[in-house]
């Protein structure tokens, strides 16, 4: 497994959300508790971003820029449904690659932010729609090994008329 000691970290971190939501009968997310553990684990990493349902951290390898996305179990799950979306023989080209994941935690490769060229925006936006991705916008893409990739989208809803 690729980032093994990285997976056995994020394994800890489902224990312990497992632990921490039984013993207080919560049913959401403790982001909190998660963030402060990541920063015990993984003493070089920074909080990237946070949205309503999930936290990014930058936890870098010595190979490449990695980040370990916490969220809810749907949420992470969703994620990866986003991902799965595209066909095997594009999706590493158009999407992030998405390493694995555990209960509560997504380990994704990660790139720089810079200035996306309108016609590459247009192209991932138009990959997007073909395969049923929406929220691609220039924060939901980053520069990673050179191309531009989409790191966040989101289903789009059907329409029904």
């Amino acid at each position: 497994m690729r980032h093994a000691r990285i997976y056995k970290k994020a394994r800890f971190i489902d224990q312990l959300v497992d632990y921490y939501k039984q013993g207080r009968g919560r049913r959401s997310f403790p982001h909190k508790v998660v963030h402060d553990v990541v920063r015990l684990l993984f003493p070089g990493s920074e909080l990237s971003g946070r949205g309503f349902f999930k936290t990014v951290h930058k936890v870098s390898s010595p190979a490449r820029h990695l980040v370990l996305k916490t969220a809810s179990s749907r949420s992470i799950l969703w994620d990866l449904r986003v991902y799965k979306r595209l066909p095997a023989t594009i999706r590493n080209r158009y999407f992030a690659k998405v390493y694995w994941r555990t209960k509560y935690c997504l380990l994704q490769k990660y790139g720089k932010e810079g200035k996306i060229p309108t016609d590459r925006l247009g192209q991932l936006k138009s990959i997007g729609k073909r395969y049923g991705l929406g929220d691609i916008r220039p924060v939901n893409i980053r520069k990673i090994d050179g191309r531009f990739k989409i790191v966040d989208a989101n289903l789009r809803k059907r329409r029904t008329s």
